[in-house]
């Protein structure tokens, strides 16, 4: 996808209830096999100093155990993700108690590490092609009531998490602006695009967390009109069928989906760009600014450590398969699973995008986009498919060329294929990875998912700190 751009009660406030636990990490965590957690407790009003005691529900172990901590380490080996629950109980007052939700995912795979499958998505009897889906786990900021989404696509091309209200159950608090709620529009090059309420939530990808991540809630409400000023006459991917997938997490080049274009601090003219609205029953949605903080926000950005950056890894293919699988690792150079080692680094301009040589054309509004499920150019000379809308369907295979530009000077060239989209659906009906497929597109070139099998690609984001002899970002690598 391409962006076109507490509690109440009685008596003084001081007093606490006796006996009342909080623990440390306060919300739910994710390890991989055999990693491990401390976790501390703190005991309110507790004179006696008893602490807590500790048990155990689900896979794993407790050890160091003491009155105020404990360490949990997660088997060596699951057939599945498991999730346990550690529960610290005041040792002075049974009744009070407190817990933490733990997943552990099987695979070994590595905390900053989240598995990609190309499957054909979420949609029964739809099949997706070519879209890198995965698993994003949204928890009630500060505590552990968590859920699990599955079916989310993983877009180098925007920034933020957006997902169906319909995949939600957890009770999220939408953002409010002087009494309204704030409503996000994101649109689309295609002419689509997504409305629906700003929420605060945590989100968890594999072992990492951001806290309180102002995220979409797609179609969420229904009450308020969708203003033309977002819609413009596009389509509106509402629904599991329309958009594919239950949301996009939206991880490249930029820390929020507007930045100061809509920033409430920046001193912007009137009227604001149609990107973010205040909601009322009374007035309706009106275009409105707000503050970064309450922005759609890149998740990574807010992570502790592995915050400046992804890298995608997709599986060799050539021709079609089933299924596909692949890894977003999280930050770059940060960790040793994500050293940019000997990647080519090309710089992008003030609107993200780098410069593709192709067909004797120089086209500048060129980008990287994993959300893309084909790679997309102009080229008027290949024939465009009658039934397989928006791809190409030339006679034969074409074998191609292009060389991309970065702005500090560098260049790779790159050699693609491209099929017949409408054969290769029609004589792979089961299948849902083409490294092949392509389409047509006018102004830039859109290196979409099929650039991606059998490549190390680097996003970095702006903003943030990068490996030491690495330039400011943003830039893509691979």
């Amino acid at each position: 996808m391409i962006l076109l751009i507490a509690g109440c009660g009685g008596g003084s406030s001081s007093q606490r209830i006796v006996g009342s636990v909080t623990l440390s990490p306060s919300t739910a965590q994710t390890l991989a096999v055999s990693q491990s957690l401390p976790i501390t407790a703190t005991v309110a009003n507790d004179a006696s100093g008893s602490g807590v005691s500790w048990t155990l529900t689900g896979v794993g172990s407790l050890s160091d155990v003491t009155t105020t901590s404990v360490t949990y380490t997660a088997p060596s080996a699951v057939s599945s993700s498991q999730t346990v629950t550690v529960r610290a109980t005041s040792k002075a007052n049974p009744a009070a108690s407190a817990t933490l939700q733990i997943t552990v995912t099987s695979g070994g795979a590595q905390a900053n590490v989240l598995s990609l499958s190309v499957n054909g998505g979420p949609v029964p009897g739809q099949l997706y092609a070519n879209g890198a889906f995965a698993n994003v786990t949204l928890c009630v900021p500060g505590t552990s009531n968590c859920q699990t989404i599955g079916g989310v696509l993983v877009d180098t091309g925007s920034f933020g998490l957006r997902l169906l209200k319909s995949a939600v159950t957890l009770p999220l608090a939408p953002l409010t602006s002087g009494g309204s709620t704030i409503n996000n529009c994101v649109q689309f090059v295609d002419g689509s695009f997504l409305w629906g309420q700003v929420a605060a939530a945590d989100v968890h990808l594999a072992g990492e967390q951001a806290s309180s991540v102002s995220v979409q809630l797609i179609a969420d409400p229904t009450g308020f009109a969708i203003p033309t000023s977002c819609a413009a006459g596009g389509s509106n991917n509402n629904s599991l069928a329309a958009l594919g997938a239950n949301g996009i997490l939206g991880v490249g080049t930029e820390a929020q989906d507007c930045g100061p274009a809509c920033d409430s601090s920046s001193g912007r003219p009137t009227p604001p760009v149609p990107a973010y609205y205040n909601c009322s029953t009374s007035g309706g949605c009106q275009p409105a600014f707000v503050s970064l903080a309450e922005q759609i926000t890149n998740p990574v950005v807010k992570f502790p450590v592995d915050n400046n950056g992804v890298l995608v890894q997709m599986q060799s293919l050539s021709g079609t398969a089933t299924t596909a699988s692949g890894n977003l690792i999280f930050g770059i150079g940060t960790q040793a699973n994500n050293a940019l080692g000997s990647a080519t680094i090309q710089t992008l301009n003030n609107v993200d995008n780098f410069t593709t040589a192709f067909n004797s054309r120089t086209l500048t509004s060129s980008f990287v986009d994993s959300g893309s499920n084909g790679l997309f150019f102009p080229d008027s000379a290949i024939a465009t498919c009658t039934t397989a809308s928006g791809f190409f369907c030339p006679p034969s295979t074409l074998h191609l060329t292009a060389v991309n530009h970065g702005q500090n000077g560098t260049q790779t060239n790159i050699s693609f294929t491209v099929d017949n989209a409408q054969n290769l659906f029609n004589s792979n009906p089961s299948a849902a990875a083409f490294s092949t497929l392509a389409g047509p597109m006018s102004g830039g070139f859109d290196w979409g998912l099929p650039f991606f099998y059998g490549r190390n690609v680097f996003t970095s984001i702006r903003g943030q700190t990068m490996p030491s002899g690495a330039p400011a970002a943003p830039w893509w690598a691979y």
